[in-house]
């Protein structure tokens, strides 16, 4: 069997999923039928992508791989079909918005969708900052909501401005809902109970991030153990999940929390950033920067919000 890009979507969704039969139901297929497709597949990669258990499924070694690389193949053919769908647009009734993985994004773009005058609205989902401010510079992008963090200050070209969307974002702790330092603890945890575990983050980019992290494991008396590298949301929770390791994650990360996860605070905020807005100025949509900050604000409140119930809810569970 040749793998099509209908497989890579397939791989993708079941580590988005967590299950099959998860993922069965949002394809509105049989369970046994995406099994039987998923083992066809996985004789084509010739070996198996996900350990199966009674909880769910949990990508295995090859199947990290094959989900990270689907995964970017996919945003590669998403990409090229807005680029060009953006080409054939009516310029004055377009928005083109970029992005990192986050759920204001698609909060900002459900509100243009609603705004009288726009008819399209297309996605670029990058995780870096400097592609995103690359893409503005040479007009493929209207508008990019970046993240910023200390001492890795964004340098904006020519033709491109930006503000303030959110001036402190915290990052936070998220472990397995039965982890024994989420059970011996409330409220914020201090870095430092965390120095033995094993931690599960995106690749190193020129964002700052990885950088102000082991600074911050160092300040705490220890050396952090980044043993899984993951661009994919999904996949990195799921690792979570299954006790396999802990994340820094922020409070509006696409991704929603299940009743098997926890998020904690970090005592004295040692790692948060700054999200902006940025626009570029030769974009016929630019005089609506005032317009899309508002829109942008709005999703952060809303995401923030969301994550904030999740949590009371997660709570409750566990006092229950």
């Amino acid at each position: 069997m040749n793998v099509e890009l209908r497989h890579l979507r397939v791989v993708v969704l079941v580590a988005e999923a967590g299950s099959v039969g998860r993922a069965a139901r949002w394809l509105k297929v049989s369970q046994p039928s995406l099994t039987a497709q998923l083992k066809r597949i996985e004789a084509a990669f010739g070996g198996e992508l996900f350990e199966r258990s009674r909880t769910g499924v949990t990508p295995t070694a090859l199947g990290r791989y094959a989900v990270d690389r689907a995964r970017a193949i996919l945003v590669d053919v998403d990409h090229l079909s807005a680029t060009v769908s953006a080409m054939t647009a009516v310029e004055s009734s377009a928005v083109r918005l970029g992005g990192f993985p986050t759920a204001p994004m698609s909060g900002i773009a459900s509100r243009l969708r609603a705004h009288g005058e726009i008819e399209q609205v297309s996605i670029e989902v990058e995780w870096s900052s400097s592609v995103l401010l690359q893409q503005l510079e040479s007009g493929r992008l209207d508008f990019a909501l970046l993240r910023e963090f200390p001492g890795f200050e964004l340098r904006l070209p020519s033709g491109v401005e930006a503000t303030t969307v959110v001036e402190s974002e915290s990052a936070y702790v998220a472990l397995s809902a039965d982890h024994p330092v989420a059970s011996r603890t409330r409220g914020e945890l201090d870095l430092a109970a965390l120095c033995d575990e094993e931690w599960i983050g995106e690749p190193p980019d020129d964002s700052g991030f990885h950088v102000l992290f082991r600074a911050a494991c160092e300040a705490a008396g220890f050396q952090p153990r980044v043993e899984h590298h993951s661009v994919d949301t999904s996949v990195l929770m799921g690792f979570v999940t299954s006790g396999q390791g802990v994340a820094l994650i922020s409070p509006t990360s696409y991704r929603m929390l299940s009743s098997d996860v926890t998020t904690r605070a970090l005592a004295g905020d040692p790692i948060h950033r700054k999200l902006v807005l940025a626009w570029s100025t030769d974009s016929p949509r630019a005089q609506m920067a005032g317009d899309v900050l508002a829109m942008a604000n709005a999703a952060y409140d809303e995401a923030i919000t969301e994550h904030a119930r999740r949590g009371e809810h997660q709570q409750r569970m566990h006092v229950a």
